[in-house]
């Protein structure tokens, strides 16, 4: 019985040695459509997460809110929410995303997120686009 359990651990602990990935394994954000910092002519009507893991979409959030300028600082902050929702998909997914409405109005927009991995790890993080109709070439 004894042996049966240390040659377990054995080659549990081989398999990590030979995978150390596994030890490090987190959900990772892949890309986002726009992406950080980009300057799009055309309206976006979404904006996309792609992960590298499933996610958890009933305990996890995307926000876009229009940039304003903090009058003390001319720092940009979230100001109004614009967002409308989820876009349809599954509970666990490693793509989901949000509506943006029809009508957007060129500025800047700030994007805020926090999922959650089906492995029960948190990431977050924030990022800003820019719509600029007049950045068409």
């Amino acid at each position: 019985m004894l042996a049966a359990l240390l040659a377990g651990w054995l080659i549990l602990l081989g398999l990590l040695l030979i995978y150390p990935g596994f030890l490090a394994a987190h959900t990772a954000l892949v890309r986002t459509t726009p992406a950080a910092g980009a300057v799009v002519a055309q309206p976006p009507r979404e904006v996309r997460f792609w992960f590298n893991e499933p996610i958890e979409r009933y305990f996890s959030r995307i926000e876009v809110f229009r940039a304003v300028l903090d009058p003390g600082t001319g720092a940009a902050q979230p100001g109004e929410r614009i967002d409308q929702g989820w876009l349809p998909g599954p509970r666990a997914t490693r793509e989901v995303g949000v509506r943006l409405p029809e009508t957007l109005a060129p500025g800047r927009y700030i994007v805020q997120w926090m999922v959650l991995a089906i492995d029960a790890h948190r990431t977050q993080g924030s990022f800003m686009f820019t719509y600029d109709p007049s950045s068409a070439t």
